[in-house]
């Protein structure tokens, strides 16, 4: 749910009705993000997966089309009646969900970036993490914007919390709001703006360390998604 309205048509329809941001930063991820970072990293089979900020259920529905236990909650039931739904709650707030002392749980999410309830906050989406790296005990997976990584309280995170990698997306994602996704059709998801990377740490893991001892987190790319199908496609149809 990262506040970042990154679809060409979103932005076009923004400008054109004064469309505001969306006030809990509710920002929907297409299926192939998440799909692509699986092809990059190793997930454990025995553990359950929990999003938090699941919005539509794009995540857990995408970790079970892999073959993953994965469950989704949300402060709102924006998916309402889904089997993977687990109902409302706050991720920051003080009551524990079930799922948490169900044994092992790895966090996989688009966490909310700086507003709620149309309020900038800041540091909410380290504030997400940070929390989420509490509750986890095996890896935490937390999609964001590239420009995420700089900053005092970064480092300060990643002192504290090493990653055991940056994986960057070569393919910028398009992320809507969520609450316009109909309205958009087929413009919805329309060429993203913003580059956005997958943060990853593990919770059972130390960090690599350079030649003083300090701690580091290695960067990877994750290629873009083979056009080629789709292009022979248009060239059969024409």
């Amino acid at each position: 749910m990262s506040g970042e309205l990154t679809s060409g048509a979103g932005k076009r329809l923004r400008r054109k009705q004064k469309i505001k941001r969306h006030p809990w930063d509710w920002y929907v991820e297409e299926r192939w993000v998440t799909h692509r970072l699986l092809d990059m990293i190793a997930l454990e089979s025995d553990v359950t997966y929990l999003d938090p900020c699941c919005g539509q259920m794009h995540i857990p529905e995408t970790l079970t089309e892999r073959g993953f236990n994965a469950y989704g909650t949300d402060l709102f039931a924006r998916a309402a009646g889904h089997r993977l739904f687990m109902g409302e709650h706050d991720l920051l707030g003080d009551q524990r969900h079930l799922l948490e002392a169900g044994g092992g749980l790895s966090i996989i999410f688009n966490p909310p970036f700086s507003f709620q309830n149309g309020r900038l906050v800041r540091g909410l989406a380290e504030k997400c993490i940070r929390r989420a790296l509490s509750i986890a005990t095996h890896k935490v997976c937390a999609l964001l914007p590239l420009k995420w990584l700089a900053s005092e309280g970064r480092y300060c995170l990643f002192t504290d919390e090493t990653p055991i990698g940056v994986w960057i997306l070569c393919e910028r994602p398009s992320m809507p709001p969520g609450n316009i996704i109909e309205q958009l059709g087929d413009n919805a998801y329309d060429h993203g703006k913003i580059d956005y990377m997958w943060v990853v740490w593990d919770k059972r893991r130390a960090p690599m360390t350079d030649f003083e001892g300090r701690p580091f987190a290695p960067t990877f790319w994750i290629p873009p998604r083979d056009k080629a199908p789709a292009e022979k496609q248009l060239r059969l149809a024409a």
